[in-house]
């Protein structure tokens, strides 16, 4: 009661509740933005689709592919919207640059990268940290691959802990389009980057080295091959520089990193009845996918 309170003075809330029950029951909602603890996400959700409403829910879509694939037959059966933050896909940036190289160039190869440094052996209790957290990666990923992967492989190891904390994953998906993974959570620091290959053109998203970013780069093909730089002499690349803080005017993270877009969409989605860029049933299918990741390690 006293978080409530106290939260309910931060932000102007006069009506307050310490059960989500109650509040289903007494308040005319439109929709309702579930942001609990992972471990306790699917009750809340499960019961605001029950209640017949709309509803978006923080990543990951439960604590496995199972309960979102519950999550989801819940939602078909009400007839009611559930999205899921996937934030990296409402990143402006992102959308731009998946954009341009759709225009581009086929696209045959997507990259990922999301290391960290952290100990995940004491901070994760409740679930494996590559579906609550590299989940991030994994769906953008298969998101820019526009398929569901077919076969994948996954080296896992462990560096000063008792349980696995690092993964490299090298994925074919159905479409022919071929991915990699990289995730760590003993390194230096957080990088978080993707890149995007075709034939006539290359993407590299950098989201973060060290410290907040936002920028990419597309490289156009030159029209020849070329060995090597030694060989073949050095030439000034045919390159688009984006900066994803100017897109959108502001260095604020919340207003480029796509938490902003995705609580845009969702209330899009409300007003006007469309599809969420993320709905549950596809969130589901990137969980499954980090299942995927996880049963082919050695």
């Amino acid at each position: 009661e006293e978080k409530v309170n106290r939260a309910g003075e931060r932000f102007g809330v006069a009506r307050r509740y310490t059960s989500h029950l109650a509040m289903l029951r007494e308040e005319p909602l439109d929709g309702v933005v579930c942001l609990v603890e992972p471990d306790r996400m699917y009750r809340v959700v499960y019961d605001c689709l029950t209640a017949g409403l709309p509803a978006m829910m923080e990543k990951p879509a439960g604590i496995n592919a199972y309960q979102a694939d519950s999550l989801a037959r819940t939602a078909e059966k009400t007839g009611k919207m559930l999205a899921v933050a996937m934030n990296r896909r409402h990143i402006p940036l992102v959308q731009h640059v998946f954009k341009r190289m759709k225009e581009l160039t086929p696209i045959t190869q997507v990259d990922g990268v999301f290391i960290k440094s952290s100990d995940i052996a004491s901070g994760w209790h409740y679930m494996n940290a590559f579906v609550s957290d590299i989940i991030h990666a994994v769906d953008l990923i298969r998101y820019l691959a526009g398929s569901e992967p077919e076969t994948a492989a996954t080296v896992a190891a462990r560096f000063n802990s008792p349980i696995d904390n690092a993964w490299s994953s090298v994925i074919r998906f159905r479409n022919g389009v071929t991915g990699t993974l990289k995730s760590n959570y003993q390194t230096a620091g957080r990088v978080h980057s993707f890149e995007i290959h075709g034939p006539k053109a290359s993407a590299f998203i950098n989201l973060g080295f060290g410290e907040a970013a936002c920028d990419a780069t597309i490289l156009h093909a030159a029209g020849k091959h070329i060995y090597s730089l030694a060989s073949a002499g050095v030439q000034q690349p045919n390159s688009e520089k984006i900066d994803g803080m100017a897109m959108v005017n502001s260095d604020q993270y919340y207003q480029y990193s796509g938490f902003k877009q995705e609580n845009e969409d969702f209330v899009r989605c409300l007003l006007t009845g469309q599809a969420p860029l993320c709905p549950i049933a596809d969130a589901a299918k990137s969980m499954h996918m980090a299942e995927m990741l996880l049963e082919k390690a050695i």
